[in-house]
């Protein structure tokens, strides 16, 4: 199999290909995760002090070096910019102009596949903008060529990117916040290969009618190939929507079906495979009456459950964005709620009515055990709006930011312990380059008896939550687990794939299409009573009474990883010898 794996060290990228895999660890010395606060050691003005219910931010690298970048929206349009190094962020300009208008998302993506990235932004009582990256990080306004609406009688709020036909170019899905003045529907547009868009809204049937919409989130739900649209809407009469994609160009919305046609104030579209099944759950945020989260059952033929009752994480307070994370790196997925105000910011005098308030923390150790640990997260005093994570030290565990009323935002930091991580990056080649609505199954020998699940699953989202963009690369905790067995990436519309050879605690590319040519871990090939000596790089004898055969993976036991690396063999020649 041939697929390049990158390592990013805090200075400079590693890469290796073919046969040779250049790989560095890094270095764990605690024995628990601690949560750090390093928003005064990063100083990341942002302004925060204005508009109306909040601005965007996003955690995606912008330039091209696999190090996490930050990118904040703002209440007159003076968006900033910060450009990490792997140890802090390096505040950058660029010919970009949206002075004066009111930033909500900020969104970056490869609309052409030609390898950079480029930016969109919505906004508030004026038309939403697209600039195309010519290379250099340089950029061309596009927004009144390219086919998206030129209004200025819109109140956009989220965007998403997704590649909803399978033709390999990410289209572009806007969400309208409607009142008695302004009659505007949701938009969908079509990417038509050429930087140029076409509104396809009632063709597909997800103009979603006359509602107040924040934000929407393109995910496969029903895993039939075909990228499904997640859309929640504001106010009790506004039921939240679920399109189904027909995979034919039209949409039907399947909420009620599948038990999320919730009647409430929604305000964050998030998921994350909380109970560690295989499969993403839901989390909506809410008002005072309490967030939902909702089970996926749906490989059970049965819609989703909502349990956040009896888990506890209702809040019960005016939420807005929130975030799966696994801080700790012990395989379960942790979960970060922000909270704050419902009206205009006036920084600072809001704070004499509307006092800071706790975000809210909860620490998962399994699928029904969590923790309320918002007491003793630090810098969880605020009023915020959109949160999102990345890892801008490359340690392997995630950190996160909040953009939070005031000057400054928030950047909470998980430090290192004992546990082990995989980071993962899908980059498309027939699929669009970035991998927008990839799916990544990590399989790893969980130790016997710890109650971690030996398969973990995250998606590649571009727009969800609220107003927000998570790094994309995918963080994997694996607790305890000393060992990669594969990789599978199910790329958007296309057939999975299977990467071997990983090693523990790295960072890695995973290109579409590569893993045919590869040599993976010489070991699998090595005959019957032999195995892979790394002193001498070949298969040597192997000489035990007890010598289990079915054991292809030699971790002392058979298990359904070594039929997958037997199936993925099958029909190969094994020799003796390397």
């Amino acid at each position: 199999m041939s697929y390049f794996i990158r390592y990013l060290d805090i200075k400079k990228r590693i890469c290796a290909s073919f046969c040779l895999v250049v790989l560095t660890c890094l270095c764990l010395h605690s024995v628990n995760a601690q949560l750090v606060n390093a928003t005064n050691d990063l100083q990341l003005f942002t302004d925060h002090t204005s508009g109306y219910l909040g601005s965007g931010v996003s955690f995606a690298d912008f330039n091209g070096d696999d190090i996490d970048d930050l990118t904040f929206g703002h209440h007159a349009g003076q968006i900033r910019y910060y450009q990490g190094d792997g140890v802090g962020f390096d505040e950058v300009q660029f010919n970009i102009e949206n002075d004066l208008y009111e930033t909500k998302s900020v969104l970056w993506a490869d609309i052409d596949n030609d390898g950079d990235q480029d930016f969109l932004i919505t906004n508030r009582n004026a038309s939403n903008k697209l600039w195309m990256n010519e290379g250099g990080m340089q950029f061309t306004d596009v927004s009144s060529s390219c086919g998206i609406s030129t209004s200025y009688l819109s109140k956009s709020y989220g965007a998403s990117f997704g590649d909803y036909d399978n033709d390999g170019f990410i289209d572009l899905y806007i969400c309208n916040y409607h009142t008695d003045v302004i009659n505007i529907k949701n938009e969908l547009y079509h990417n038509n290969g050429d930087g140029t868009f076409t509104d396809v809204t009632v063709a597909t049937g997800v103009g979603n009618g006359l509602q107040q919409s924040f934000q929407s989130t393109w995910i496969d739900i029903d895993e039939d190939g075909f990228l499904d649209l997640h859309v929640i809407n504001d106010r009790l009469d506004n039921l939240n929507s679920f399109y189904h994609n027909n995979g034919d160009g039209t949409f039907i919305d399947m909420a009620a079906d599948w038990g999320v046609d919730l009647a409430i104030y929604a305000m964050s579209s998030t998921f994350g495979d909380y109970d560690s099944d295989g499969d993403m759950d839901l989390y909506v945020t809410n008002g005072s009456v309490g967030n939902a989260l909702l089970i996926n059952n749906l490989n059970q033929g049965i819609g989703f459950t909502d349990v956040s009752s009896n888990l506890g994480v209702q809040v019960n307070q005016i939420c807005w964005g929130a975030c799966f994370m696994d801080h700790q790196n012990d395989s379960w997925l942790d979960l970060y709620v922000g909270t704050g105000v419902s009206g205009y910011t006036d920084y600072p005098a809001m704070f004499d009515e509307f006092p800071a308030q706790s975000n809210a923390f909860f620490s998962a150790t399994g699928s029904n055990l969590i923790q309320d640990i918002s007491s003793e997260t630090p810098g969880a005093i605020q009023h915020t709006f959109s949160i999102a994570t990345g890892d801008f030290n490359n340690d392997g565990f995630p950190d996160l930011v909040s953009h939070q009323i005031g000057q400054n935002a928030t950047v909470i930091s998980a430090t290192p312990n004992d546990n082990h991580f995989l980071k993962v990056r899908p980059q498309g080649t027939t699929v669009n380059r970035d991998a927008i609505g990839a799916e990544v199954h990590v399989y790893h020998s969980a130790a016997q008896n710890t109650g971690i699940n030996a398969v973990k699953i995250d998606v590649v989202f571009c727009g969800d939550k609220y107003l927000s963009q998570n790094s994309r690369h995918l963080q994997f905790g694996l607790g305890s687990s000393t060992q990669i067995d594969s990789v599978v990436v199910q790329w958007p519309g296309a057939e999975r794939e299977s990467f071997q050879g990983l090693s523990i605690d790295s960072s890695v590319v995973l290109v579409q299409g590569s893993s045919i040519q590869y040599c993976p871990n010489p070991s699998a090939f090595c005959g019957s009573g032999t195995i892979w000596d790394d002193g001498t790089q070949t298969c040597v004898s192997f000489i035990q009474e007890d010598l289990c055969p079915t054991d292809v993976n030699n971790d002392g036991f058979t298990s359904i990883q070594d039929l997958l690396l037997l199936l993925g063999q099958f029909g190969t020649f094994c020799p003796t010898t390397w």
